[in-house]
């Protein structure tokens, strides 16, 4: 497994960060993919819930765990993801910084599952585009949470 982590500084309060990254609806916000949230309880470590995604007609439906939380520090999930996949562990780690939050993201994931191609420099290729998309998707939640 490797960490993969990056951050963006938000101007508002940990509370009000944290409770925009509890509030699963606002996923929809973050990924015109996602059509659908199915949660049947409060999240808690070991709250369960589904996420429905779409893309070109294809509909496919992610299990997910809830593995940390702790209010206004750190939100923790883990995505079971069907083979070849593996599944991963997205983190929030949130720090007060006097004038507002610093937002951690990491993700503990396998980037070459058993079964992938490995060539020279594939890994970091990954990680780079891993990063990428997380740098996007923490831009899209600052300017959520700061609107």
């Amino acid at each position: 497994m490797t960490i993969l982590e990056t951050s963006v500084k938000i101007s508002k309060p940990v509370e009000m960060v944290f409770e925009f990254i509890t509030n699963l609806e606002n996923q929809k916000k973050l990924s015109p993919y996602i059509t659908g949230i199915e949660v049947s309880e409060p999240l808690k470590v070991g709250t369960k819930y589904k996420i429905e995604t779409t893309s070109m007609g294809h509909v496919n439906v992610t299990l997910n765990e809830v593995v940390s939380f702790e209010p206004n520090q750190k939100f923790g999930v883990k995505t079971f993801a069907p083979p070849p996949a593996s599944d991963v562990t997205n983190t929030y780690i949130l720090k007060n910084d006097g004038d507002g939050t610093t937002l951690i993201m990491q993700m503990d994931a396998v980037l070459t599952p058993p079964g992938m191609p490995s060539m020279p420099g594939m890994e970091d290729m990954m990680k780079k585009q891993m990063i990428a998309g997380f740098e996007a998707t923490l831009a899209t939640m600052k300017k959520a949470i700061e609107e």
